[in-house]
């Protein structure tokens, strides 16, 4: 298999983990993208040696120069004490108190490949805790201490265990030589990430001053610091490659904040974009390509009979005890510290488990312990290679497993604890008398979509009508699927999709009633009849179903046209014909469906809220079929679509504009927070720019 083969293998399986997780949002991707690699080895016999120099360049320097560059320097200031404090003091703990604890443990293992183990294990991954925290909710400054030490912790972890391994590659270990190998490495690498960061900055901007940065010139300038910072730390000056990448993302992030911007907003926008992806699809490829080493690292151990099996398994799991008991007890001597300096601070043992918990291992670890060579410098094998390989694996899938099943279970009783700052009599006053935001952001954008709405049933007229209807329908399925991940927020029934569900069936019923009428009085053919049928029952085995299967059901509705167009080719019918009665009976089905709805919201009585929400719900129901008459009674020349595309757009922007409004009536009366404001805009500018794409009209 050739180079460019084998990343369109392994791009396709992360793109295929991501589809999955779409369906199982419950277990981490990073599981998903693990078990792809593994049956892309095990089925296609794939197997890859990784170059250690090449792959920290390529996999590891740009995930931390993004995480670098895209924190907020705000929090990454106000938190720096517990930020440092983790991602120095506590990484050293873990590589020394760790190292000699699995040296002791795993006699297999010499000092130095027990410290490199350790060290490799202390780097964290927020992406991971992240996802994990959008179920479970933990404090932000609890998320923002975890991505904060990790933009430390990876470089100084890293460095320890480069360390290491280059003391067990060349066969000696002496404790003065490699501290201060550490020392020139940490503190050159500073150096030269400032200096190279800062002076990229200064190149861009000086070339943007002659109007010469456009934005592929900017998107790519910017995707190329971190391997230049890289490779010139780790080559002529022979440091830190990774702690040279975040000092350069923060002092180039500085730099760009505090100076007049010169480039466009599109180039900004365009660049950060092209980051999310290449950060999510190298973040993928570290795992897949976890997975498609563990088969050979797995045989080898299985093969070696001077460890068992289960010992090696049970290695694993001790080894991740380890590493969760000293984060643990080190959250909780914190803890007692704060005690001693702030005597409102009550030492709990809960919040040093949910620390501990929150040290998912991920990305950077398995990065890492990929490129652990397979031979020393005396042309022998790495001693332990393999199961350094296996116990890391099992390490950081069980810390993601526990961590997925134990977070939602501690952070029951403490998830609005703040568990990084010590709760003072000033802190308390302060929580009573500022105004809270009382609207989550899945709930303000419910209240933006229902504002489009209302701005486009307002502009309604005769010649707008259809794609007044369009534009409607579109924002009703938007804010159906708010409107379900609300109450599966709350585990509350949603009584507006219980009425949703029995007004479908009464209009469902209506259709068939139409349909059956139609060919009795033979106005369509038995092959039509039978086509809008299967139609028919497809729609009804898709109602009520969860919103998470919607993928499922696309595909089984193209599957289905695709069957009918088949039948009706290989029918004797004309199929011109075939296709005019089927609009037609879409048509006077719609017509029928209209009809039964109208006539059973009338019929109904009750309380006013019931009523009006039955209402509500009848006539979102009601809009999408007036569009779908609309669209098949209707069929548009070109100088009518191009007609239809300019009010489309006008209509829509007027639409936005209103939703804009209310997000700023919202943040002005402090319903939602600064960051929810900021979110609800970039959703909107997001659409706007969606809508306006590609448009170029005098």
């Amino acid at each position: 298999m050739t180079l460019i083969e084998l990343m369109v293998v392994l791009v396709t399986g992360v793109a295929l983990s991501s589809i999955i997780s779409h369906f199982v949002p419950a277990i981490p991707i990073s599981l998903f993208q693990i078990a792809i690699g593994f049956i892309l080895a095990l089925g296609g016999h794939i197997f890859i040696e990784v170059d250690s120099h090449w792959f920290m360049m390529l996999f590891v320097a740009p995930i931390l120069f993004n995480d670098s560059w895209r924190f907020p320097k705000r929090e990454l200031w106000e938190l720096r004490a517990p930020i440092l404090l983790n991602a120095i003091l506590l990484v050293l703990v873990t590589t020394i108190v760790g190292g000699f604890a699995i040296h002791w443990m795993i006699p297999q293992l010499s000092l130095p490949v027990s410290l490199a183990l350790a060290a490799v294990l202390s780097p964290t991954d927020p992406v991971a805790v992240q996802a994990i925290a959008k179920r479970v909710k933990l404090p932000e400054n609890l998320l923002h201490v975890v991505a904060g030490e990790s933009l430390v912790n990876d470089a100084t972890g890293l460095v320890s265990f480069n360390t290491a391994v280059k003391a067990t590659v060349a066969g000696t270990f002496v404790l003065g030589d490699a501290l201060l190998n550490f020392a020139w490495m940490t503190v050159v690498g500073i150096i030269a990430g400032i200096v190279l960061g800062a002076s990229m900055i200064v190149i861009r901007n000086w070339i943007s001053q002659f109007g010469l940065a456009d934005v592929v010139f900017y998107t790519i300038f910017t995707l190329l610091m971190p391997f230049i910072i890289f490779w010139i730390a780790e080559g002529p000056l022979e440091a830190s490659g990774l702690i040279a990448v975040v000092t350069g993302g923060i002092t180039a992030k500085l730099i760009s904040d505090n100076r007049s911007n010169l480039l466009s907003a599109e180039a900004t926008i365009v660049s950060v974009h092209s980051w999310e992806v290449v950060v999510y699809v190298l973040n993928g490829l570290i795992f897949v390509l976890l997975g498609i080493t563990l088969p050979n690292a797995l045989n080898n151990i299985l093969k070696n009979t001077a460890i068992a099996n289960w010992q090696a398994f049970l290695y694993g799991v001790a080894v991740w005890f380890i590493v969760f008991a000293l984060r643990v007890l080190w959250a909780y001597a914190i803890q007692l510290g704060q005690h001693v300096h702030h005597r409102f601070t009550i030492p709990s043992f809960r919040s040093a488990i949910v620390s501990g918990l929150t040290g998912v291992r991920g990305a950077v670890t398995m990065a890492a312990v990929l490129t652990i060579p397979t031979v020393t410098d005396k042309g022998l094998p790495f001693v332990g290679r393999d199961l350094v390989i296996f116990i890391a694996a099992i390490v950081v899938v069980l810390s993601l497993v526990v961590a997925s099943i134990m977070l939602p279970l501690v952070t029951k009783e403490a998830s609005t604890h703040d568990f990084t700052q010590p709760e003072s009599a000033v802190a308390q006053e302060d929580k009573v008398e500022r105004p809270k935001a009382d609207i989550s952001e899945k709930r303000a954008r419910l209240w933006i979509t229902r504002v489009g709405i209302q701005q486009l049933r307002d502009l309604q007229q005769e010649e707008n009508r259809r794609v007044i209807f369009e534009l409607i329908s579109r924002r009703q399925k938007t804010a159906r699927v708010l409107r379900h991940a609300l109450h599966d927020d709350l585990d509350q029934s949603d009584f507006a999709a219980e009425k949703e569900l029995e007004l479908q069936e009464v209009a469902l019923k209506a259709q068939r009633d139409a349909l059956q009428k139609l060919l009795v009085d033979e106005k369509i053919a038995p092959l039509t009849y039978s086509l809008q049928a299967k139609r028919l029952d497809q729609f009804e085995a898709d109602l009520g179903s969860d919103l998470n299967l919607a993928g499922l059901s696309h595909l089984r509705w193209t599957w289905r046209r695709i069957r009918a167009n088949y039948r009706i080719w290989l029918s004797d019918q004309d199929s011109d014909k075939v296709y005019e009665e089927a609009d037609f009976a879409h048509i006077e089905m719609a017509k029928a469906a209209i009809k039964a709805l109208s006539d059973y919201v009338e019929s109904q009585v009750g309380d006013t809220v019931t009523h009006r929400i039955l209402r509500q719900t009848a006539y979102n129901l009601i809009v999408v079929y007036r569009y779908k008459i609309e669209e098949h009674k209707h069929v548009a020349s070109f100088d009518q679509q191009e007609k239809d595309d300019r009010l489309r757009l006008e209509l829509e922007l007027k639409a936005l504009s209103a939703e804009r409004d209310m997000v700023q009536q919202l943040y002005d009366q402090k319903r939602i927070t600064r960051q929810t404001s900021i979110n609800l805009r970039q959703y909107i500018n997001y659409a706007e720019t969606r809508a306006l794409v590609g448009r170029n009209e005098e």
